[in-house]
């Protein structure tokens, strides 16, 4: 059954008083509850037949061994073998915090590791009722993460279950131009990025740390071979080292206050700068990610530096323009 977290708190100290053989009573107890108020400012004060409740609940629930002595006129356990296991006490923002997680996790990641995740903050629920949930719609807290990519479920699990235990991998991957190559691999990172998912590690097969798509995985198999996290790599997870695309150094763009609003938003690199007149410099970016991005700003960015690269973009915006003649 669900518990109130005053509730809990009492249950707590009733657990407490009867380990330390303080032969708690209704009476003894209505007292604690009320100092406790005042001192601790938690609200736990309350009637004798919300105590009577509360011992009924540690016998019934929680398997309490209770038992009254008239003599010490209060209530001991008959062995001292029993745990309170009491469940998780979360405040107001853990339990938002657990609720919001879980309503992305739904989102971001396929079944069965949200259903894991789901099932988790259920069984806090369960244990602890949020005041914000009588009051916020849930159905109303949208995450549009854009995952439209058909992952697999059982190999999105084997490359989890392969970064949470630390085992290598064997895999077969499709490349960009379709060639399927059998793998060893060790995921030393899972990473959600641009709404679809990657592991970073290390490829057995180039002897080299590699990037791989999890939709472009077509089977994966867990091994019995353990490796251990590598920092570097772990290190490189970040949006100037991510992608192991070759990298364009020095580019010079000229953007408008719009596309500059964006890129401050939602940089290129980590160390660009913005000069007058318009001007960003980016120290360094792939042409996979910088070619896209200019055509998307629909002439709002124009490429100034490298020479070489805007050549080379000129060439293929002539070719995207040759078929629509």
């Amino acid at each position: 059954m669900p518990l109130q977290k005053n509730q809990l708190h009492r249950l707590m100290r009733i657990a407490a008083l009867l380990k330390e053989n303080r032969y708690p009573n209704s009476k003894t107890l209505i007292e604690e509850f009320r100092r406790i108020s005042v001192e601790e400012g938690l609200e736990i004060e309350c009637v004798k037949k919300t105590v009577l409740r509360d011992m009924k609940l540690l016998e019934t629930e929680f398997g309490c061994p209770l038992a009254f002595d008239r003599a010490q006129n209060g209530y001991y356990l008959t062995h001292h073998g029993w745990d309170f296991v009491a469940p998780a006490l979360l405040d107001e923002n853990e339990m938002i915090a657990s609720v919001i997680g879980a309503r992305i996790a739904e989102e971001i990641f396929p079944s069965p590791v949200k259903n894991k995740i789901r099932n988790a903050v259920d069984t806090l629920l369960q244990q602890n009722n949020p005041d914000f949930l009588d009051t916020a719609n849930l159905r109303s807290l949208f995450i549009l993460s854009g995952l439209y990519t058909n992952l697999n479920p059982e190999i999105f699990l084997t490359i989890f279950t392969g970064w949470q235990d630390h085992k290598c991998i064997n895999l077969s991957y499709e490349d960009y131009d379709g060639k399927v190559t059998e793998r060893g691999f060790e995921p030393h990172t899972l990473v959600f990025y641009q709404n679809n998912w990657y592991s970073k590690g290390f490829c057995r097969l180039k002897n080299a740390t590699r990037t791989f798509s999890l939709a472009r995985i077509k089977r994966a198999e867990l091994t019995k071979f353990v490796f251990e996290p590598d920092r570097e790599i772990i290190r490189t997870v970040n949006t100037d080292e991510f992608l192991s695309f070759q990298k364009i150094r020095n580019v010079k763009l000229q953007v408008s206050d719009h596309i500059r609003e964006k890129l401050q938003a939602s940089p290129l690199h980590s160390q660009q700068k913005f000069q007058k007149n318009g001007i960003v410099k980016i120290p360094a970016v792939a042409k996979e990610i910088l070619f896209p991005f200019l055509l998307s700003s629909r002439g709002e960015a124009v490429l100034l530096e490298p020479v070489e690269l805007r050549q080379e973009l000129k060439a293929e915006l002539k070719n995207m323009l040759s078929a629509y003649k």
